[in-house]
């Protein structure tokens, strides 16, 4: 689908998608996964480390730093350290396949809110429910190969940003599954992959740098049996090497991934919303309608909606591919009070706010429980509507 290239946040908002893993796997092929993985669990080791044309051995002792000195990444108590340039994939200690293709930076009509406008602003509760001002929201294109190896051992596994490549180790805290359970942040989604299996995805992270991103980095804590000592692995890639890509980066999306085109109705047919059915028509702008959000104006979503219980998605908007945008009303559709939740339909315009200069290009629908199964997001780009009367 065609899409709207972002830019740097400069403030605001964050979310650590540090996420830990435990991970081990084969394969060369970079299909999506359907379900969002956990992001801890155990898993097994290979018998060897990477290895890489750049790759360093740093298990030496490290050398003492003067006083004076800012400390390195060089001197951390690290295993190995491998640097790549993007998209460049490397076996890790473990034998799963990783790389990192670019990355996603936040919208820059959010970053040019008002601190107290982005404080205000209805995003979706999971986004704003891990909201940090002092950090920067971005997402990396990652690609994973989970290697099986059966042997024993145990492994954690993060991915992070840095502003040069001798930074030292990220102190970034690890984010929980928020992200990745309850809708895509950006689409397709990265989960985790079960062994054997391969996945390529966005995967929102959080950093607590003003500065643009010179490195993503892949920090791998293993051990090859359960009672040596914890080794740490780092790969990095250059963020610098190609050019840093968007959120309209062509990275591959399965048929679970794809959008609906406006029109097509869906119905769920697992889960909390199994027999919902929801279609949408298009959007518009609230020409005449002022916003109360300073710095933003409003819009809706025509949408038609028939629940089969009294559970109602989770609706939200898609604002430059982001999906982080709530809509103005908790319950706008009144459906929750209903005597008959399963006769109370609605047709209609749901009201959002969206920041100047921000364009809505996409509708979702989520159960809040399963990625993928239980989310649906319809395509607004080429859909505008006159502004309902």
């Amino acid at each position: 689908m065609a899409l709207r290239r972002s830019h740097t946040i400069r403030r605001f908002l964050g979310v650590v998608l540090a996420a830990c893993v435990v991970v081990g796997c084969s394969g060369n092929d970079q299909p999506q996964t359907d379900e969002a993985q956990d992001a801890s669990a155990q898993e097994s080791p290979s018998a060897g480390s990477a290895e890489s044309n750049g790759s360093i051995d740093s298990s030496l002792n490290a050398t003492a730093v003067p006083s004076d000195a800012q400390p390195e990444l060089s001197d951390e108590d690290l295993a190995s350290i491998t640097e790549l340039a993007v998209g460049e994939q490397v076996a890790d200690a473990q034998a799963n396949l990783i790389a990192v293709y670019g990355i996603a930076t936040w919208p820059e009509s959010f970053a040019d809110l008002s601190d107290d406008a982005q404080a205000s602003f209805p995003f979706l509760a999971d986004v704003d429910g891990v909201s940090d001002p002092t950090s920067q929201l971005m997402a990396l294109d990652v690609g994973m190969c989970s290697a099986g190896i059966d042997a024993v051992g145990s492994g954690t596994a993060g991915f992070f940003v840095n502003t040069a490549a001798t930074d030292v180790l990220s102190t970034d805290p690890v984010l929980g599954r928020e992200l990745l359970v309850q809708h895509p942040v950006l689409q397709p989604s990265f989960a985790f992959p079960a062994a054997a299996e391969c996945a390529r995805g966005w995967l929102p992270i959080l950093t607590s740098h003003d500065d643009t991103p010179a490195v993503a980095r892949y920090v791998l804590e293993t051990r090859p049996t359960s009672d040596a000592q914890v080794e740490r692995h780092v790969y990095q890639w250059d963020l610098a090497s190609s050019p840093v890509e968007s959120a309209d980066s062509d990275a591959p999306i399965d048929d679970a991934s794809k959008e609906f085109e406006a029109g097509q109705t869906v119905t769920f047919n697992e889960g909390s919303l199994s027999g919902t059915t929801v279609s949408v028509d298009g959007w518009a702008e609230y020409v005449g309608h002022a916003s109360a959000l300073e710095g933003t104006r409003m819009v809706g979503v025509s949408l038609n909606f028939c629940p089969a219980s009294g559970e109602v998605p989770k609706f939200g908007l898609a604002i430059d591919n982001w999906n982080i945008v709530a809509p103005l009303e908790t319950n706008p559709l009144g459906v929750e009070d209903s005597a008959d939740p399963a006769e109370h339909c609605f047709e209609g315009w749901l009201d959002f706010a969206v920041p100047f200069g921000g364009v809505p290009t996409a509708f979702f629908a989520s159960d809040s429980a399963k990625s993928v199964a239980g989310y649906a997001e319809w395509s607004l780009l080429d859909a505008a509507l006159p502004t309902p009367e």
